[in-house]
């Protein structure tokens, strides 16, 4: 439902930023993440994003803005959220959005799905939060649960682990949760729509999708259940063989509108705060394996969901830290897949380190009988995918006479690796060139090879590369453009920088520095990028500093909140004369570059006969008005 009167319908996107920024107190959105305490007009806070002793985040509730001049950060309601809960801008505008009432209209256009329909996304996560909540106590209550319960006590899983992961049971009978769904208000279409239940092949009604499993529910960042992860009891799967067949051990949720798992990490919203605490995630590969070590203290651990880490799952894990530890299995298809992730290691900014546990065991088993206090430490003592690859290709050889042709097929096989990834990425840019020389270099130490040598190697790979049809690769990289360092407001040029506080001071001001300034009067890009901002803001209203927040991406909102802060601090002053004074040292400098070019203009003899005589003589006006202290008339 709409709280909003005047919007009895869903809000449209070009409107829903206004509108939801407007219905958002930051102070309230603040409060309830830190403790503020009021200073002046303000409210200050310990700093959630350093290591802050006295309160230096600043929330002004007049420009509805944050500051952190540390870590020179700041900006709005949304850009507070994002950085918060490491969401991106639409994710942050919806949440917040939920949190007012506001109903949105979809992100992508197209007609609207009414509610309580298997297209409403709303429905279909309510949907699932039902459901989540119904295997849970049927797990927790029902007596035929009883074999899930024993697994559980069997795998050393805690009571208070069941709850936090709201760990479930689905029965064994074919429409358990399908006869349910009426009376809490979910059609069969909806259930179907979430992979709840599957049509009968021969058409005729439904069933359960999960059955006599143990269930694992999946959850997205902000903790709404998106899908299920089911495993086989081995005290029910006797049960179901028959006529050689055996039920598969995992059976989970297909891709569905609010799940792709491709994009999702199981336990990434249990383990975001032990993340960002030790800016670190560790990737383990079975549900199992994250509660245990979960259990254990280690708590910055989480899973993939039926399938391979690709290049979603990067992106998700970059919002929360640049470090991943990816635990895999001992045996063949464990080393097949860490070389492979060679590749992502080499083609993506991330530092990626790979962990094979001892004698072959899984996380679960490890911590099990090793601890957590020993598991952490093999994490943190892990391998980059470079150092374990060649680890493992060299299996622990000696270099000698011996052996010089498994040192080449070692060599040979990391430059291939690193031929074919900057092929299939293209034009490589600084980051690339910089991991592939730390790469070269290190295959040179290693295996006491002169680099020149694997650098020739290198370019006949990768000309070769050039020459076939690219395969591929089953994540589509791109590689990231360098980011230029942003400009603090105490780094712009002093003018610029007065004049960007007088155009935020008044409305008046700022309509005249728009039209009597140009681009070129800016020599700083961030303070350019501004002024343009300005213009374009007030063709279509007042340049207001919250119409200017709203036309800025929040990553860019930082150096307005600055200009702004520090303009107030300076409000006493006096406006006019500043002013003045700016314009005036504006047609000095113009007058300074315009003599300047008559007297070259002079001296290399460019003028036409009478042209020289009129420069000179504007050249002595100009000196005697200068000597005079009167201001410049000139044109």
């Amino acid at each position: 439902m709409n709280s909003n009167p005047g919007n009895p319908g869903p809000i449209r996107s070009d409107d829903a930023k206004e509108i939801v920024r407007q219905a958002t107190d930051i102070v309230d959105l603040a409060g309830s993440y830190l403790q503020l305490r009021r200073q002046g007009r303000g409210y200050v806070s310990l700093c959630p994003w350093h290591d802050d002793s006295k309160p230096s985040l600043q929330i002004n509730p007049e420009r509805q803005s944050f500051k952190c001049w540390p870590c020179d950060i700041g900006g709005d309601v949304f850009s507070f959220l994002m950085r918060m809960e490491n969401l991106d801008f639409r994710e942050a505008l919806e949440q917040l959005a939920d949190r007012a009432g506001i109903d949105l209209a979809p992100a992508h256009a197209g007609p609207r799905a009414e509610p309580g329909s298997p297209g409403d996304k709303k429905t279909l996560l309510a949907a699932m939060a039902w459901a989540e909540e119904r295997y849970h106590q049927c797990l927790q209550e029902a007596q035929h649960a009883q074999p899930a319960r024993d697994y559980l006590v069997e795998r050393g899983v805690s009571a208070e682990s069941i709850n936090r992961f709201r760990i479930g049971f689905a029965p064994t009978g074919w429409d358990w949760l399908l006869k349910q769904g009426p009376s809490a208000g979910y059609s069969p279409a909806v259930l179907e729509r979430v992979n709840l239940i599957a049509s009968r092949q021969s058409g005729d009604g439904w069933y359960d999708q999960f059955r006599g499993r143990l269930l694992f529910p999946i959850r997205d960042v902000r903790s709404r259940p998106v899908a299920i992860g089911g495993r086989v009891l081995p005290e029910l799967a006797k049960r179901e063989q028959r006529d050689g067949y055996t039920p598969a051990k995992y059976v989970n949720s297909s891709e569905t509108p609010v799940y792709s798992k491709s994009n999702t990490l199981y336990a990434l919203d249990q383990a975001r705060d032990a993340i960002a605490k030790k800016d670190e995630l560790v990737v383990v590969e079975g549900y199992t394996d994250v509660i245990a070590c979960h259990q254990a203290g280690v708590q910055n651990v989480v899973a993939c969901c039926g399938t391979a880490m690709g290049e979603g799952h990067l992106k998700l894990v970059r919002r929360f830290t640049d470090r991943l530890v990816l635990v895999l299995d001992g045996d063949e298809a464990g080393r097949k897949r860490a070389s492979e992730l060679l590749k992502m290691f080499i083609a993506y900014p991330i530092d990626l380190r790979i962990l094979t546990l001892p004698d072959g065991l899984d996380p679960c088993d490890f911590v099990a009988s090793h601890g957590g206090d020993k598991f952490a430490d093999l994490v943190s003592r892990a391998p980059d995918a470079l150092e374990h690859e060649l680890q493992s290709v060299t299996d622990g050889m000696v270099l000698s006479a011996d052996n010089t042709h498994a040192a080449s097929r070692a060599v040979e096989q990391v430059l291939t690796t690193l031929a074919k990834t900057n092929a299939a990425l293209g034009e490589a840019d600084s980051t690339a060139v910089l991991r592939e020389q730390s790469v070269v270099g290190r295959l040179s130490r290693h295996f006491h090879l002169p680099e020149e040598n694997l650098r020739g190697r290198l370019r006949d790979l990768r000309r070769a590369a050039s020459q076939k049809p690219l395969v591929a690769p089953a994540y589509n990289v791109e590689p990231e453009q360098p980011v230029a360092r942003r400009q603090r407001a105490s780094e712009l040029p002093v003018w610029e920088r007065e004049a960007l506080e007088l155009m935020l001071a008044d409305q008046a001001f700022a309509q005249r520095l728009i039209e009597e300034l140009g681009e070129i009067d800016f020599s700083s890009a961030s303070a350019r990028e501004l002024f343009v901002l300005f213009r374009r803001v007030a063709e279509s209203g007042p340049a207001t500093y919250d119409r200017l927040m709203l036309a800025l991406e929040p990553h860019r909102q930082t150096l307005l909140v600055e200009l702004d802060e520090m303009g107030s601090a300076r409000a006493k002053s006096n406006p006019e004369q500043r002013l003045k004074d700016l314009l005036q040292s504006r047609d000095r400098r113009q007058e300074g570059a315009e003599r300047g070019q008559r007297i070259s203009a002079v001296q290399k003899g460019e003028l036409r006969e009478g042209e020289a005589d009129e420069a000179v003589a504007a050249l002595f006006a100009s000196r005697k008005r200068r000597e005079a202290g009167s201001p410049s008339t000139d044109g």
